[in-house]
Parts: structure tokens; sequence; C-alpha cells
């Protein structure tokens, strides 16, 4: 047992005196009788908030607590006004330590602190040597920081709280008031059904899942845990993956080349080196041959005459060359904006194609839920009948011998319809993205000519001693190569980036590979079928009618009690949904105690004798509670149920009875 209540007390100071309410507790079977608005609840109630688990109840603080703890109360006709009040809870953990535990109701206090006394202050002395320590609660930070009540908690009850995701994506221990509602279940709401005061204010994702799984200590939590923390690193380097590919892309236009070998999605293994490649004279060569023709090109410019050792007629002819060269880049450039603008066109048209594909697929799914519905009993033209003459028609042009293909036929062909249009839609982006790294190459070629033109022709009417065309090609190449380097350094270190990322995809795929393949292992479906069987030989005993017991059982989906795989609370009656929540908290009790889980042992249950339940019920729920062994449980019971029946259920049944009559709190002196 993880957990064990020892001692409980709530201390009034009043304008008519001191007020106290003490209840010691056993393990095993603890029932707390008394009449009707006699207090009952309000003990049961500042359990709850002593541990900082008033949200249960529906609200936070102190307004979760019942009047007579802050407000107004009588006792033998008497009114007191409550000046100042607070309570202790004394519990254990399963290695024996002993802590009590003090919240202030009412007083100067703030509500939001907690005293720890580090010894059994309710049942013992209270002596000066003991630890004293403060904590916060309900607020940001009590379930994770050093000084947080809850982190405490977990920590003295070793209760081992599963780390998991917010519906924001951060991480956050399973707070303990997302377990509590299994096993406290307070009067008002906790008996409108299963796990009913469980609060999704908390932001949790399928956290009534969670609590479930943590209580029978099912492996999925972990697997699960890693699944997720898996799929979240792969889509992190796919996401990586594509931003160093888009900087090699952007590397590779730069360079007036193209990127090759690097795949859209990572890989384990480069199977062939990535490089750039730059089209040159019919054929494709690396950027490292370009460098080294760029090279060749400028030792051959550097020991060309000058311009006065030329003759107007050499210059004359290179003149010619170059504009004629001019000619063919500008009609080649030409013939390229052309070819791209014709590959915007298609690409824009498989895109609508795409979009099309897509719309239809979803309208034909939409069709295929109606036809599943049974919409076709209401609808002419689903019927292949005309609405107007409700003649026999085809919806289709196809001649009538022809097989018209059905709903789920149509939606595979549109799914293979649009896988090939992606394929198309790529290899047109990789077209493109080819012609428009050609255009910026022929681009700067055509600016580079002119260039070299005007050069030429100021020497040919000028009377240096140097070619003004020479020594600007010699710087041009001489820049185009120092840009070219720098360019080759950067797709060098994105390539090392590129190879980590392959090796960090290696090591995420083999953790995959390593994951079970059914999402339940063999130890969970053993805790998951004990679970089933516990809970229905449960209803059974406690007389649960509303449909038959045999096609009960938990569903692995979310846990909750199904037959015919509805959820069977839905169609209970209102005594057989108590029922339903007596068979199913124990169950997870039983379940976890004989299978190795993690619930903390204890259970309150607020007046379980809900919806006029019959004696044979109740009977049964005392019963079965009381055979349950006491050094792995403890169960406490507050009941407004009249002194012989109590005193007729439990006869016979291990167990304690504290009696408290017409008032549960009352004067110290009495």
């Amino acid at each position: 047992m993880k957990l064990r209540i020892n001692a409980f007390m709530v201390t009034l100071a009043t304008n008519k005196g001191p007020y106290r309410a003490k209840a010691l507790f056993d393990g095993g079977l603890n029932v707390i009788r008394a009449e009707n608005t006699s207090g009952k609840s309000a003990l049961m109630n500042g359990m709850l908030y002593a541990l900082g688990l008033e949200i249960l109840v529906g609200k936070w603080g102190v307004e979760a607590t019942k009047p007579v703890l802050w407000g107004t109360g009588d006792y033998d006709s008497r009114t007191f006004n409550v000046l100042e009040s607070f309570v202790e809870i004394e519990i254990a953990n399963a290695s024996g330590e002993v802590v009590t535990v003090r919240r202030q109701v009412k007083g100067d206090m703030n509500k939001r602190l907690i005293e720890v006394v580090h010894g059994p202050i309710v049942t013992g002395r209270r002596e000066k040597q003991h630890l004293v320590e403060h904590f916060f609660v309900s607020i940001e930070g009590a379930a994770q920081r050093e000084r947080g009540f809850h982190h405490f908690l977990a920590e003295f009850l070793e209760l081992e709280l599963p780390i998991v995701k917010k519906f924001k994506g951060s991480d956050v221990p399973l707070y303990v008031e997302c377990i509590a509602p299994l096993m406290f279940i307070e009067q008002i709401r906790g008996w409108s059904g299963i796990q009913a005061t469980l609060r999704q204010s908390f932001g949790i994702r399928n956290v009534a899942k969670l609590a479930v799984e943590y209580i029978l200590g099912l492996d999925v939590i972990e697997n699960e845990k890693q699944r997720t923390q898996i799929s979240e690193e792969a889509n992190q380097i796919r996401e990586d993956w594509r931003g160093v590919r888009e900087l090699m892309s952007q590397i590779a236009f730069q360079a007036g080349g193209r990127l090759m070998n690097v795949l859209a999605r990572p890989v384990i293994v480069l199977s062939d080196e990535p490089w750039i490649a730059i089209s040159g004279d019919g054929e494709d060569v690396t950027l490292d041959d370009f460098l080294v023709a760029k090279r060749s090109l400028l030792i051959e410019s550097s020991s060309e005459e000058t311009a006065g050792a030329l003759g107007n007629e050499e210059l004359e002819i290179k003149l010619e060359a170059q504009e004629d060269a001019l000619l063919v880049a500008q009609a080649g450039l030409s013939q390229l904006r052309s070819n791209i603008r014709a590959e915007e066109d298609e690409l824009r048209k498989l895109q609508s194609r795409l979009d099309f594909i897509k719309t239809d697929i979803q309208r034909n799914k939409d069709v295929k839920r109606l036809h599943d519905f049974g919409a076709e009993a209401g609808l002419s033209l689903v019927q292949d009948r005309c609405p107007t003459c409700n003649q026999s028609i085809k919806d289709s042009l196809i001649p009538t011998e022809s097989t018209v293909m059905g709903i789920e036929e149509n939606i595979k062909f549109l799914k293979t319809e649009l896988d090939a249009v992606k394929l198309l839609i790529s290899s047109e982006e990789e077209r493109l993205a080819r012609l428009q790294g050609r255009k910026a190459r022929e681009s700067q070629i055509v600016t580079n000519l002119r260039a070299t033109i005007r050069d030429l022709r100021s020497d040919l009417l000028g009377s240096r001693d140097f070619s003004v065309a020479a020594i600007r090609e010699q710087v041009h190449l001489q820049e185009e190569i120092t840009k070219l380097e720098h360019l080759r350094d950067d797709f060098e270190g994105q390539l090392g980036r590129l190879r980590d990322a392959a090796e960090r995809w290696q090591e995420n795929r083999a953790r995959h590979s390593e994951l079970p393949d059914d999402y339940f292992s063999e130890e969970d479906k053993g805790k998951l079928d004990a679970l089933s069987e516990c809970f229905a030989k449960n209803v059974q005993r406690f007389g649960y009618r509303s449909t038959g017991v045999a096609g009960l059982h938990i569903s692995e989906g979310n846990y909750r009690p199904v037959c015919d795989e509805f959820e069977v609370a839905f169609g209970a009656s209102a005594s057989d949904n108590i029922r339903l929540i007596w068979a199913y908290t124990l169950a997870l009790l039983q379940v976890s105690s004989s299978h190795g889980g993690k619930h903390w042992g204890v259970l309150l249950f607020d007046e379980p004798e809900q919806q006029k339940m019959k004696d044979a019920s109740s009977d049964a729920l005392y019963t079965e509670i009381a055979q349950m062994q006491r050094e792995d449980s403890q169960v406490i019971i507050a009941t407004s149920a009249s002194r012989d029946v109590t005193s007729r259920r439990l006869d016979k049944l291990p167990h304690k009875l504290l009696e408290f009559g017409e008032k549960v709190i009352r004067p110290i002196q009495q």
C-alpha cells in the first residue's frame, strides 16, 4: 500500500469555544456513520482539501470545503461562527514513515501554503523536535518544483509518476489530481460516472486513459512515451534534412549548378556522394572540375599579350567572336525563359489537378459515409432512379454494358492518381529548378559577354599598352573562382550536417524497430483480461441488470466498460450506473494488487448508496471490500444508513466503525 491514512482531524476556533472532529482509521474497511447533514462530507472533503485534491469537488481552495469549516455551524441547537480553522491528515507510506499534513481553512495563513510535520501529530504526541517543512499547492509548479506539495507527496509515497505530454507539447508528470478520481469518489459529482471528477483543464493528452494505465502499471505508458519521443525525433530529423537539403540546393544554384544525389527524405546510407552538377558543353561536370577549368582560364588569360602587342585585326577577330557568342547566349537565354514559362504553366496545371483530385477523394469519402449510414434509403439518385419519373437510370454516360466503378474502387483509383500526380509535380519542380539554375548561369554569361565586348571596343579605339578586356576577364575569373571556392567550402559543411542527420536517422530507425509490434505487451493484455474478469464478477455480485453481464468487458480503446462495443454507462439505469462505478473502482484496486500495478491502495467513498440502492447490492459492496487484504488496501466509506442497517451490514465482516450520530464536529470538552 503506497498511501495509508492513519487519522484525520478538523479543528475550529469559534465564538462558542473550540470544536473538533477526529477520525482514526485502520487498514481494510473503515465506515464513518452519521445522520444526514451531520458533517460527514465536511470530513471527506476536508481530507481532499488537506491533500491538495479539492479540485475533485469542482472548486479550488476553501470554496471546496463545507461552510461548517469556515462559516457557521450548529451543535445541540446552538449556532457558532468559525473564527479560525485548519485540517490535519496523518498519512504513512509503504516504508512506514509517517507525516502529518496541516492546511488552514480560515485564518491569516495563505491557503496555498501547506505545512508538513515529519511525525504522527494526530495519533502521537506533539514534540518540538519534529521536522516541519512548508510547501505550496494549487498553483503552477506544485507537481514539479522541489517546494511543491504534490512533488513532495509523489516522492514521499514513491508514486513513480510518468512524464506525459500536454496538448501544447510540454512534458509534465501525470498530476496526482488526474489519478485521484479513480480512488476518491466524492458525493456531489463523483457518482455521476467513472472519472467524473477528472478535469480536462490540466491540458494533458489522453489523460483519462493515462490514469488507468498508470494505476494498472501498463507497459504501454513507457512504450507510448518512447514511441512519441521516437516520432518527434524522426520529425525533427526530417525537418533538419529538409533544411540542409534546401541550403545545399541554394549553394548549388549560386554556383550555377544543381544538387545531385540528395533525396527529399532522410536515408540511413548516402549510397552516392552528393555533388553539384554544372552543365557545360553538353555534359555535367562537378564543381571541382569546373573550378579546375576556371583556374586554367585564369592562367591563360594572365599569359596573354597586352593590347599594345595585339594588332587591331586580332582585336577585331576577338570582338567578332564575342559578339557571335553574345547572340548565341541571348538566343539561348530567350529560349530558356520560354521553357521556364511553359514549365511553370504545366506545374500550375498539375497543382490544380492535385487539388481537384483531393477534393474528389473527399467527396467520394463523404458519399461512402452516407452510404454506410444508410442514406441511400431516402435518396432516389443514390438508388440509380430518376427523382422525377422514378425510372431506372445510370449515373454515367458509359454504355450500360460497361462496368462502373463502385465508390470504394473509385477512391482507390483516385488515390493512385493522386500519387502519380504528386510524382509528376516533384519531377516538374526538379526540372524547373534545373532550368532556373541554367537561366541564372546564362544571364551571368550574357552580362559578362557584354562587358567584354565593351572593353574590346574600348581597346580598339584607345592607344593603351594594356588590354582592358583582358584585365576585366582576369578580375572576373578571380572573383568567380573565389566565390566558387567559398561555395564549395559551404557545401562541404552542409554535407557534414547531412551525414550527421543520416546517422541520427539510423539510430532513430533502430530504436523504432525495437518497439513492440502490438500496442499492448503480453503482460498488459493479461492485466486487461484480469480487469475485465474482475469487473464482470463485481457487477454481477452487485446486482447489475441493465445489460447482460456475459457481454461486459473492458474496452482496449479507452479502458471503459462496454457491451457490444458501446459504453454501458450510457444505457444503464441510474442505480446500475452506481454499481458500475463500484465495480470498476474496486476492480482497479484488486487487479493492481494482484498484478503488480501502482494503485495507491486507498479508496474513499462518500455516500456510495446512491439512487435508493437496494440493500442487497450495498451488502455485497461492503462484503467485497471486507474480503480484500487489509495489508494491501484501505477503504473509507461515509454513509448515512441507519444504525441498524449498518450494524447488520457489518456483522461478521472485519471492519472499523466510526459512529458520529447526529453531529461529526463537536465541542472539544465533550
